[in-house]
């Protein structure tokens, strides 16, 4: 059987800059769907945010990981898992970046930001184009995941000593903050199990690719991406607003060049 083709959204699939998808990467999509191809999106964004990209409706897709593993949904957006973090957790993270005067956004049913937006805040908001929620508190409700906004190239150090969380620094002023043990990798495999793939082939460009890489049988890299995973990728393609994507499936003998024109 075909490989399950795996995609991440921002700086794979959609641009930082003007936040939309190429017109080659839309001519691939096409194309490998046309061969029969089952495509999911793997993304850090949570299904509010995806579903305000517009991507969900642009093309056939097969399923979504969202939060880094933690909601997986099928073709029809029905919710096959769906995972939330430990209060504990929770306020732990919470604490620390109070203690470095970090804000914080909480993934819950009705998203909040721990304190009014600052400077790291706003240059994350412009890398994803995305909506800054209202500021609010943490009282309990159930926490999907949550986004740190630090430094450019801080390691959050700090966040990682807590137990039962994983933290995955951006490309931008920001961390995602997941539970430990999931990734895009355990939803993809859960998504395989549906769809009856052996094998997948993943297509990113930041951290909170890696373990989706790792389990790849093929692993491609955008050309701008982060250095650590095109360092791990089978496969370094040109950068995204260089028709990387259609490159990228060109190489691996996915689709011709010069198919469908």
């Amino acid at each position: 059987m075909k490989p399950l083709l795996c995609f991440d959204v921002d700086g794979t699939l959609r641009d930082n800059v003007h936040h939309q998808v190429c017109q080659s990467t839309q001519k691939a999509l096409r194309l490998l769907k046309k061969k029969g191809y089952h495509m999911i999106i793997s993304s850090g964004r949570g299904i509010d945010s995806l579903t305000k990209t517009g991507l969900m409706e642009m093309f056939e897709w097969d399923g979504f990981v969202c939060n880094n593993g933690q909601r997986v949904l099928d073709a029809k957006r029905n919710v096959i898992f769906h995972a939330t973090m430990e209060p504990q957790a929770v306020l732990e993270v919470l604490e620390i970046a109070k203690s470095y005067d970090y804000a914080v956004t909480l993934k819950s049913k009705q998203r909040v930001i721990t304190k009014e937006p600052d400077a790291y805040v706003l240059q994350t908001q412009q890398y994803f184009q995305n909506m800054i929620p209202p500021v609010g508190t943490y009282h309990g409700q159930e926490i999907e995941a949550m986004i740190i906004y630090g430094p450019m190239g801080y390691d959050y150090a700090p966040f990682q000593k807590v137990a039962g969380v994983q933290v995955l620094p951006g490309e931008s002023t920001y961390a995602d903050v997941t539970i430990a043990g999931l990734s895009k990798a355990t939803g993809i495999q859960k998504l395989m199990h549906l769809l009856g793939n052996d094998e997948y082939i993943a297509f990113g460009d930041s951290l909170n690719d890696v373990d989706m890489f790792a389990h790849a049988s093929q692993s491609v890299a955008m050309g701008q991406g982060n250095e650590k995973l095109k360092a791990m990728a089978t496969f370094v393609t040109k950068p995204i607003d260089e028709d990387g994507i259609y490159h990228a499936c060109v190489y691996l003998g996915l689709i011709q060049e010069g198919e469908g024109q």
